[in-house]
């Protein structure tokens, strides 16, 4: 590097190259010293910087060499967005490192190209640059190709447990905003469900994300097991980058709900008719450091979830943690295991309401009909104060090169929800429910295509099980 540089800027870089040396070659490793290098640029205010890297192969080793220079010293006259026909020039000024009249840095141009790249809204983005009207000026123009960002989506599912039906319509770039609006619905044979959530980025021109969401659910056991819950929600809240890779999100979120018996309900149920207003402050704290969030093939993630009353009847406090790993076997498959652990409990020690008991997610131990397994107290399946899951899975080569668009997976499920507060005798803590199945996803002319078979491998015999599910998804 120049001999006028801070050799202690770059003291990071150096720890990374020995952690690394005689370690098996990634490309992803020689993206992060890159990006190390990036974010000294910036930080550092090496304004003219520039960085070469060439390589050297003896045998089964690979030397790299980074060469740190100055750059020719540039600055941007101006940027010009091209094409851009139905999304607004703030969603691309808000994601540009280099703006009008600053430096040209090579490394922080390339970082906002990659960062529209990475948006997701665009089916191509390209770049040149030009002599500005003074040799010491350059101009930057963006040209972009825009594509259909809205999905319609369709689900049903089948099992021995009855059938469900459910969708949702998203658009990720509202009214060319760059805003998310997603809205969905579920019904089966006891719900109903529906929410709407939206999220703005850079929201008030800052790095953070506004969110909100609007949500209604009914579900009726009146017939079963002799209750009805109805429920309101709204929440709202912000998510930010606190440090690199981490990440911030707190939310207020508030409910009404109306829980209602009749004779046939169990007297715990009976205790906890009535209507329910509760405040609650959320947030959670989101470590990831996946080489990227859409199909990812190397790294971890790791989040944790807390929600605290602020005004509740039964004061619950839930607490949830989730760990992901992912490990790439060779260049075409990559494993994926996680772990998954809640708890929910009255700070006062007073029952757990019936709604807001802790039940394990479909995606999380698929074979069994979603709500239908755990602890059951007359005929209804009441939930637990814990869950806790291990999914294991991985992908499958491709049989044949003319199935391209067809992807197939593999997976081992592995959960249990346990804990009853208001009746120990129906604890089921000693019940381990698993299943393992295949996994096809296939592009088709009307959308994406999902199908899952699955075959429970332990279970307890009041669990309710559902071996075949598909989904299918459509964009405009």
């Amino acid at each position: 590097m120049p001999i006028d540089y801070d050799q202690n800027d770059f003291n990071k870089i150096k720890k990374t190259f020995n952690k690394l040396e005689n370690e098996v070659y990634s490309l992803n490793k020689l993206n992060k010293i890159l990006t190390e290098i990036d974010t000294i640029a910036s930080i550092r205010l090496y304004d003219f910087i520039n960085v070469d890297v060439t390589e050297v192969v003896e045998d089964d080793k690979i030397n790299f060499n980074f060469i740190v220079s100055d750059s020719e010293k540039f600055y941007v006259e101006k940027i010009n967005i091209i094409g851009n026909f139905n999304t607004i020039e703030d969603v691309f000024r808000n994601n540009l490192i280099v703006d009008e009249g600053d430096p040209f840095n090579k490394i922080l141009y390339n970082k906002s190209i990659n960062q529209i790249k990475s948006l997701g809204l665009f089916k191509e983005v390209e770049t040149e640059v030009i002599e500005g009207s003074t040799p010491n000026t350059r101009i930057i123009n963006i040209s972009i190709e825009e594509k259909p960002t809205g999905e319609l989506s369709l689900g049903a599912g089948i099992g021995t447990g009855g059938a469900s039906f459910g969708g949702s319509i998203t658009e990720k770039n509202f009214l060319g905003k760059g805003v998310a609006l997603n809205s969905n619905f579920e019904i089966s044979e006891e719900s109903l469900k529906g929410s709407i959530n939206y999220a703005q980025p850079y929201f008030n021109n800052t790095d953070n994300t506004l969110f909100t969401s609007l949500s209604s659910t009914e579900t009726d056991y009146l017939t079963t097991s002799g209750y009805k819950v109805s429920n309101i929600g709204f929440s709202i809240g912000t998510k930010f980058e606190q440090y690199e890779n981490f990440y911030f999100s707190p939310e207020i979120d508030f409910s009404l709900e109306d829980l209602e018996t009749n004779s046939s309900a169990s007297s715990s149920l009976k205790k906890q008719e009535g209507n329910y207003n509760d405040l609650y402050f959320n947030y959670s704290l989101d470590l990831d450091s996946r080489n990227s969030s859409y199909n990812p093939s190397s790294g971890n993630r790791f989040t944790f979830y807390q929600q605290l009353p602020i005004s509740s009847t039964n004061n619950e406090i839930v607490n949830s943690i989730t760990l992901s790993k992912y490990i790439p076997f060779s260049n075409d498959l990559v494993g994926r295991s996680s772990f998954y652990f809640k708890a929910i409990n009255s700070l006062d020690g007073s029952d757990v309401r019936i709604s807001k008991r802790a039940k394990i997610p479909y995606y999380r131990l698929r074979g069994f009909k979603k709500g239908r397994i755990g602890p059951k107290d007359n005929n209804e399946y009441v939930g637990g104060n814990y869950v806790s899951a291990i999914n294991l899975s991985t992908n499958l080569p491709k049989i044949l090169s003319s199935f391209e668009n067809i992807d197939f997976a593999y997976f081992v499920d592995i959960a249990n929800v346990w804990g009853v507060d208001y009746d120990s005798s129906i604890d089921d803590s000693n019940v381990i429910r698993s299943s393992t199945g295949v996994a096809m996803e296939y592009l088709s002319p009307i959308g994406p295509l999902s199908f899952s078979l699955t075959q429970p491998l332990t279970k307890k015999s009041s669990d309710q099980t559902e071996t075949f599910r598909f989904n299918l998804g459509t964009s405009f």
